[in-house]
């Protein structure tokens, strides 16, 4: 097999990371040796964790074989903690939830529908009896399932979605992001609207609807269409933010703030939902 370098964009810049991954994508449908390299990342954040993991994990369901290299000191003592060097070797048990050696994050998980509310419920509990002793968390645990849910019904990823979970005590937030390489959500309901003889609207419009109370391109029983706006009054109660990456749209809006909404520079293929917390 040939090599394949991911070099993991050192910033946050959402227009970088779907560039990396647009870039890299299609290499993933030959078996290469794919050598993620870290260069002089020092930090990274739980949206750019799931969106990293999505990209292997295409890789390795093809039949690549994965190996790490660079990155600063902090970085790989964090990647080392929460096991993620470690999820893409044959005999790393990724059929079960295992637990970080980093008592503020919880390890990498890969969505199946078996094992869903169990994450949820562990999230929920593991933060309250650590760290946020007197705060109702269920919330957290009910939205996390309605964006699992919403993977499981709309997506139609080739791949298990991804999510982590961290928590920054001095900043006393909590952060979670999700991320899948599906449809993308706008296209999920621009696919809707043309069934039903509707005009297709622009993606961060087509954003703006999957947040709208009650709205579903598809209605099951686990989820009825609340499940975004439920997140958006998580962020909205909690003083939050939250934030939207789909085709060629981008959503941000921080509690009691406006709308950010527009479009990216390069489309994504994919769902990106990032949820912070702030529990001050």
């Amino acid at each position: 097999m040939t090599d394949h370098r991911l070099i993991v964009p050192s910033n946050q810049n959402m227009d970088d990371w779907v560039l990396f991954i647009n870039s890299n994508i299609e290499v993933a449908v030959t078996p290469v040796n794919l050598i993620v390299d870290f260069n002089v990342v020092s930090f990274l954040n739980t949206d750019d964790f799931v969106v990293l993991a999505c990209l292997i994990e295409t890789f390795y369901t093809n039949g690549s074989k994965v190996s790490f290299i660079g990155g600063a000191y902090s970085l790989n003592n964090h990647l080392n903690n929460i096991k993620f060097k470690k999820y893409w070797e044959d005999d790393f048990d990724r059929e079960n939830f295992t637990i970080s050696l980093n008592r503020t994050t919880l390890c990498l998980c890969k969505l199946t529908r078996e094992r869903m509310y169990c994450y949820s419920m562990f999230a929920k509990d593991y933060f309250k009896n650590n760290f946020i002793h007197n705060k109702d968390l269920l919330p957290l645990s009910s939205n996390l399932d309605e964006v699992f849910n919403n993977i499981f019904d709309h997506s139609k990823s080739q791949i298990s979605g991804y999510v982590i979970t961290q928590y920054f005590p001095r900043i006393n937030k909590l952060s979670f992001s999700v991320c899948d390489f599906g449809i993308g959500i706008c296209k999920s309901i621009n696919d809707y609207r043309l069934l039903n003889d509707q005009k297709e609207i622009e993606d961060w419009r087509a954003l703006l609807k999957s947040i709208e109370l009650g709205y579903s391109v598809k209605s099951t029983p686990r989820n009825r269409g609340f499940g975004l706006n439920n997140i958006l009054e998580l962020t909205e109660s909690s003083n939050g933010e939250l934030s939207i990456v789909s085709n060629g749209g981008i959503l941000q809006k921080k509690a009691h703030q406006t709308y950010k909404v527009g479009d990216t520079k390069y489309s994504f293929s994919g769902t990106l939902i990032k949820v912070e917390m702030d529990l001050n």
